[in-house]
């Protein structure tokens, strides 16, 4: 009975970053804890459910630091803290949140969270994401979800390496929407386009953080390291063939990077969920909505 009020006041619980929602969660489960133990029904001393949530989310919203710092110029949200605050990349990764467009992590607009757009495609439902599912993620494939992006951008960067000595001294520098180049810079502008990918990568490794976050930071930097490899790719194309649209490969690379982004997070979900489901002993429709494979 408290793990399904647990549960279903998690599920209402979409407008809150996910480090709020875990710490709301966690003082309710003890909270729920107390009551089971003298033997009270959540319900009658809660609330239903829904209430419940409404009423908290309300209570954290209105009192969230980071609300209030979060800036507004012409109605567009501008965020200062960056991708280093745990809180912030929590956006890009929220599948309790149903929106798509969520506050970038640094400066001004939107940016995609991925948990709306995996819970959209079917690939995963709002409460796969539980602290169960992620403690049976195996730890070599939270390794290798971590990899990714290091190994994309040491592709590119080798890539590189073996064309280097056949670029003019002037790249293109910027494309625009038809593909055509913008200007002209040094070849070496190169090598900041692959740090754009190696710099995340590095930093997606490093750090001790709850599964959850290395997940979503090794997601961001893949989705970096795609971008940086469809530059390098774009550059070195137009080089080669100063006629052609080369920057279109950048439009193609957009997708690329929203869909390795989501399998980085995805697969490793998913066999949380397996191994999970697994340990419960349970194949039916009936497992627990946490622990039960999607179809």
């Amino acid at each position: 009975m408290t793990q399904d009020f647990l549960r279903a006041v998690g599920s209402h619980l979409g407008r809150l970053p996910a480090a709020d929602r875990r710490r709301a969660l966690s003082a309710l489960s003890a909270q729920l804890d107390e009551l089971a133990d003298a033997g009270v029904d959540p319900v009658a001393a809660l609330g239903d459910p829904a209430s419940y949530a409404t009423d908290l989310q309300d209570a954290l919203v209105e009192d969230s630091p980071a609300q209030d710092a979060r800036w507004r110029i012409l109605g567009m949200p501008v965020e200062t803290r960056g991708p280093v605050s745990a809180q912030v990349r929590s956006r890009t990764w929220d599948p309790t949140n149903p929106q798509l467009i969520v506050p970038r992590l640094f400066g001004l607009g939107w940016t995609l969270n991925l948990g709306a757009l995996a819970v959209r495609a079917g690939l995963i439902r709002p409460d796969d994401a539980g602290d169960d599912v992620l403690a049976h993620i195996p730890p070599r494939e939270l390794e290798v979800a971590r990899t990714v992006p290091l190994a994309i951008a040491r592709a590119t960067a080798t890539a590189l390496a073996l064309v280097w000595r056949g670029l003019p001294p002037t790249v293109a520098s910027g494309f625009g929407i038809g593909g055509r180049p913008r200007g002209e810079a040094p070849r070496w502008t190169l090598l900041a386009a692959v740090a754009l990918g190696a710099a995340p990568a590095l930093w997606a490794r490093g750090g001790d953080e709850p599964t959850e976050d290395r997940l979503v930071r090794a997601a961001s930097a893949t989705s970096l390291a795609v971008i940086s490899a469809g530059v390098v790719a774009a550059t070195v194309a137009q080089a080669r063939d100063p006629r052609g649209r080369w920057g279109l490969l950048l439009v193609g690379a957009l997708p690329v990077a929203v869909t390795a982004s989501l399998a980085v997070v995805v697969a490793p979900l998913r066999s949380g969920l397996r191994h999970a489901w697994r340990q419960a002993g349970t194949s039916t429709p009936g497992a627990p909505a946490s622990t039960k494979e999607n179809p």
